[in-house]
């Protein structure tokens, strides 16, 4: 059985000898290349035992550690981004005796420190699961202390000069975040219903917008714009939390397909003010499930590295206005290795066993299962605004290879699975031309004579895009 699928393009993407339609290339694009900014959103949940939370805020002191030796040795020459935070990294990294030396110094400061202790207690008896706004007002509480103890020990292993140390106790910063009837306080609020959790939301989402707007006239306020200064003192804490998502799943890339093009606004915003075409695609079907035959990098090999084969992936339907599921952040870091799991983050230094560790030595195949599950149910959902487009997309991601260069991203089709191409209203004659002399050209390697043209034209009577075919424009059969 084969269903059809359609991709709108624009005509500076497919025509040209490096273009889409000459190489038969399917591209595929990071999320934040989409047209939706909640792409990918992930309602992620934070809630453990003291073991874990322990570990948490060592990880924390550990990503800021970095951060701040990586300021301290390139000033602002190298820009700090999201992508500098080691958030996947391990104490077992270091290299030096002077650095696991230098980080145990801090790491005892810090987590040995009464406030410290209290506010990881409070945290892990939270009756409730902890949000991103909720678990950023914690770490901005700690994080003034935290840089603190990281540039007195950097003066006192002579890695900072004494000007960098910060001139103020945090612990009073601390006390006044960390008290027990504060904790009692919202434990009770989340106690007595579901409105008390949403009262509780939206008091730390009026915080969190607060401080931002600190934030922001911080920066306006400044003499001089100081980028690598500001990701250290102001910004570090919302950066680390949205980091922290790279530790529960891969990265992911994407092409968009649709089952239908009759929508014009559809066909105005991908199809260039309709001025592009649209591609057919046919797919194999396998118990209702839908799948295009492309070529990537599919292994490595000792002697010419990335190598290059055929797979299926199969077309995934977009969900809309699904609500997400939670993702219990200490029980999905499927990015980890086991030993970096197990050396960050599921035992203490004295070898007790973190209780979110359950779940996969009690079941390391359901929870693979469950994983991969809610790694693909996130990344189908678009809100109901988006409906209209009825997508189905493709997507891609490897924990073996790394996709970020656009250059890997590029899959190829077999032309038997093109099985036509719609001219938009505006399309322009030029540009139909140079796509039938492509396609001719490609008929003719292949003697292939099924290939179909069409022309797109707005329908008044049912308000829609339509077709009707070029039945002129066949190519035929050499053999």
């Amino acid at each position: 059985m084969i269903k059809e699928f359609y991709r709108l393009r624009p005509i500076d993407r497919l025509l040209g000898e490096n273009g889409e339609l000459n190489n038969q290339e399917i591209y595929f694009a990071h999320p934040s290349q989409l047209n939706d900014p909640l792409e990918g959103f992930r309602d992620i949940i934070w809630s453990g035992d003291e073991v874990i939370w322990r570990n948490f805020f060592r990880h924390y002191l550990y990503c800021l550690h970095y951060v701040a030796f990586l300021y301290l040795i390139s000033g602002d020459d190298h820009t700090i981004t999201i992508d500098d935070i080691p958030v996947c990294g391990s104490i077992d990294n270091f290299s030096t005796d002077m650095q696991k030396k230098c980080f145990s110094k801090m790491s005892n400061l810090f987590l040995e420190n009464v406030e410290i202790r209290r506010l990881i207690r409070n945290i892990s008896n939270r009756v409730a699961p902890i949000r991103k706004d909720e678990l950023e007002c914690y770490l901005s509480s700690v994080h003034m202390f935290a840089l603190k103890i990281i540039f007195d020990i950097f003066h006192e292993e002579q890695l900072s000069p004494e000007s960098n140390k910060l001139p103020f106790e945090g612990n009073k910063l601390l006390a006044k975040v960390v008290d027990d009837e504060y904790f009692k306080a919202i434990n009770d609020l989340s106690k007595e219903s579901d409105n008390g959790n949403d009262y509780l939301s939206l008091m730390l989402f009026m915080g969190v917008q607060r401080k931002q707007q600190i934030k922001l006239l911080s920066k306006h306020n400044a003499l001089e714009s100081k980028n690598n200064k500001n990701v250290l003192l102001i910004d570090f804490e919302s950066i680390y939390i949205r980091s922290l998502e790279k530790m529960c799943f891969l990265e992911w890339y994407t092409a968009c397909f649709m089952s239908e093009c009759s929508n014009s606004s559809v066909w105005g915003h991908y199809g260039s003010n309709h001025s592009g075409a649209c591609l057919i695609f046919s797919t194999e079907v396998d118990n209702e499930r839908n799948f295009i035959k492309l070529k990537g990098i599919k292994g490595w090999s000792s002697t010419h590295g990335e190598t290059r084969d055929w797979f299926n992936l199969e077309l995934k339907k977009i969900n809309y206005g699904k609500s997400q599921r939670t993702t219990d952040f200490f029980k999905s870091m499927g990015r980890l290795t086991f030993s970096t799991i197990n050396s960050m983050w599921y035992y203490s230094s004295e070898g007790e066993r973190s209780i979110c560790a359950s779940h996969i030595l009690d079941s390391e195949d359901k929870w693979r299962a469950a994983y991969w599950d809610n790694f693909y149910n996130d990344i189908m959902i678009k809100t109901k605004d988006w409906s209209y487009e009825k997508e189905y997309r493709l997507i891609l991601s490897s924990s073996f290879f790394d996709l970020s260069e656009k250059s890997k991203r590029v899959l190829n089709y077999e032309f038997s699975t093109l099985q036509g191409l719609i001219f938009g209203i505006n399309t322009k004659e030029k540009d139909k031309l140079e796509l039938i002399k492509i396609i001719e050209k490609k008929c003719k390697e292949c003697n292939r004579s099924d290939f179909k043209f069409y022309q797109a034209y707005f329908c008044f009577k049912d308000g829609c895009i339509k077709k009707y075919e070029l039945e002129l424009l066949k190519f035929k059969n050499e053999v």
